[in-house]
This record gives C-alpha cells, sequence and structure tokens, in this order.
C-alpha cells in the first residue's frame, strides 16, 4: 500500500520579493538618495557634459484640483532605454531639511502593469514606483501618481534610471509642481541628488524607514512544503 501525504501551505502576504527589482535594494539609504549601493560605481550623472538622456513630463503644472491625480511620463530621449528604475515625489524647500528626502503621495500600477509601487517610509504606502523584474527595457511609460491629502507644498518627481550592465542616471528630476493653493516660486527647484559612491558628499542625512516592496494587490500563493510518500507494504 502506498500512502501518498501532500502538505500544501497558503501564503498569503504583501509579498517582499525584493530581489525582481535588480540592482535596487531598498535600504534605508537607498530610499533617501535612490542611489545604487550594489553597483559600485558611480552615476554617469556625474560625468554627463549634455543634457540627461531622460525625462520625466508630469501631465500638468498644478496639482490638488482633478481627482485623478497626476499622470506622470518617463521617457528615454537619446539611444538608452529604460533598464530599470527607482521614482518619487517629493516636496521642494530646504534641501538640508530631512522632510525634503521623504516620498509624498502614492503611485498606482494595475495588476498587469511592469511596475510595481514599494513603500519607503513608515506609515504610508506605495510612494516609490520601481520595476517588476529587471531588466524592464522600455523607451517609455506613464504611471499615474496621487496626492496625499494634507500636503500642500509645491512638488517633484524624481528618479533613478538604469540604462544597461552597471550604468546608472541619478538626478533625473522633472518641473516643480505647484499645488493650487500656493505660489511658485523662481527659487524652487529640485535637490541635487547623490551621484558618487563618495557618501562624503551630496548626501543629506536623514531618517527613513526601510523600503519594503508592496505590490498594489495580495498575492496568494501556494507551495508544495513537503511531499512524502511512506511505503507499507506485506507480504
Amino acid at each position: 500500500m502506498w500512502i501518498i501525504l501532500s502538505v500544501s501551505v497558503l501564503l498569503t502576504t504583501h509579498s517582499s520579493f525584493v530581489w525582481t527589482a535588480y540592482p535596487f535594494t531598498f535600504s534605508e539609504r537607498e530610499c533617501r538618495d535612490l542611489f545604487p549601493e550594489r553597483i559600485g560605481k558611480d552615476s554617469l550623472s556625474d560625468h554627463a557634459n549634455h543634457d540627461l538622456p531622460f525625462e520625466i513630463e508630469p501631465s500638468d503644472s498644478i496639482y490638488g484640483i482633478s481627482p485623478n491625480g497626476i499622470h506622470v511620463t518617463v521617457k528615454a530621449v537619446s539611444k538608452w532605454r529604460i533598464k530599470g528604475i527607482i521614482m518619487q515625489a517629493r516636496v521642494t524647500g530646504n534641501c538640508g531639511n530631512p522632510a525634503q528626502q521623504h516620498p509624498v503621495g502614492h503611485f498606482e500600477t494595475k495588476e498587469t502593469s511592469a511596475l510595481m509601487s514599494a513603500n519607503c517610509s513608515s506609515g504610508h504606502q506605495f510612494e516609490t514606483i520601481t520595476h517588476k523584474t529587471y531588466p524592464l527595457d522600455k523607451d517609455n511609460f506613464i504611471i499615474r501618481w496621487f496626492p496625499p491629502e494634507k500636503t500642500t507644498a509645491n512638488i517633484y518627481f524624481v528618479a533613478t534610471i538604469v540604462s544597461g550592465k552597471d550604468e546608472f542616471w541619478t538626478g533625473i528630476a522633472s518641473h516643480v509642481i505647484r499645488h493650487k493653493d500656493q505660489k511658485f516660486k523662481r527659487s524652487e527647484t529640485p535637490c541635487p541628488m547623490r551621484n558618487s559612491t563618495n557618501t562624503d558628499g551630496g548626501t543629506y542625512e536623514a531618517h527613513s524607514g526601510a523600503c519594503q516592496f508592496h505590490p498594489s494587490v495580495y498575492l496568494t500563493t501556494s507551495f508544495i512544503v513537503a511531499v512524502i510518500l511512506v511505503a507499507i507494504g506485506s507480504k
């Protein structure tokens, strides 16, 4: 007689397969300065003597009016393609202020999208966007962002984009988007981002919770934990 015992465990969770978003590790520091430590090289932005090869274009220059949020287009404007990305919305202001180093609002993705949202600060959800699998290999994509309910500051979008093996560009930023209750100040510009493996410059000290990948929908996965074959025989 053969008895086949199959043990199946259902795991329902906000998945944490952060390895799929290579080269990003979603560490506390990486959530703050959007610099992929894993590559171990300087950003190509640090050596660029021309315009950056990617652009971020929000659909509106003012937010807080439409309940439908803002559509954000990220596109390549040269030979480079988008192989990977990490992007956030941040408020303008004093770049040395820790508040300027935290993401605001949240992104919305579809289950079929090649992108996914991540949590980079405690108390907030889906405020960082990245790729599900590497390489993403796109020349453009559009994602929708919704502002936080209690923020009335002017904001901008900033990203680090991976363009190839060991090649990435930091400080890809949009123009400043004005809140409907605020005035635009010419002095308001995106904050500079870290572009070098040298952490002595270009990085501001601030505390931020570690990033955790959270897709927009729950994932239910069935695993076969063990299959045990027990042979019970008798002559």
